[in-house]
């Protein structure tokens, strides 16, 4: 009979405890402006601007799983001139898993995912749309104020000597989502 109360007021304990090591978890509605650094996209599509939603699942008191999206879109070049009518432009659509290490107000977070990299061109009344999926891989380490977070992201996707890196950074405003 002892065995089953010690038993009965361990598992208590524990489930208690369980209890005190649950994290935060905050929906982020972001706004990202990026910059190519590779030689292959720096020259055609050098900057870009999106937005981005980011789910965090807090799993302790200093950590959080992460689960990111964003559109990321990428004008031609000023220095390319098209005749009237005619564009190109670049899309990176990322998808990341993430863990978020957080100490004070400090936070980085390791991802690992893959992006959809989209090309669309109009030139002369036709449309042409190339599409590939890219593995890669993001990093971001930023800053929290109570309900808004700031960050730079570097983001890896593709292959070489095709692949995108690209800093991005982030502005985004935190949601707290209850249990």
């Amino acid at each position: 009979m002892k065995r089953y109360i010690l038993t009965f007021l361990l598992g208590i304990f524990f489930y208690q405890h369980s209890f005190s090591q649950v994290g935060e978890n905050y929906l982020n509605l972001g706004l990202d402006a990026g910059i190519t650094i590779n030689d292959y996209y720096v020259n055609q599509f050098p900057a870009g601007f999106g937005a981005s939603v980011k789910g965090l699942l807090g799993v302790g008191l200093s950590g959080q799983v992460t689960l990111s999206a964003a559109c990321l879109y990428f004008p031609l070049s000023t220095n390319f001139i098209l005749p009237a009518g005619d564009n190109i432009s670049f899309q990176a659509i990322p998808a990341f898993l993430g863990y978020r290490f957080t100490i004070d107000k400090v936070f980085f977070e390791p991802q690992l995912g893959a992006a959809l990299h989209v090309t669309r061109s109009r030139i002369s009344q036709s449309s042409d749309n190339t599409t590939s999926t890219e593995l890669g891989f993001a990093a971001e380490a930023g800053y929290v104020f109570d309900m808004v977070e700031i960050g730079l992201r570097y983001q890896h996707t593709g292959q070489s000597p095709f692949h995108l890196g690209m800093l991005v950074f982030r502005t985004a405003y935190r949601i707290p989502i209850g249990y």
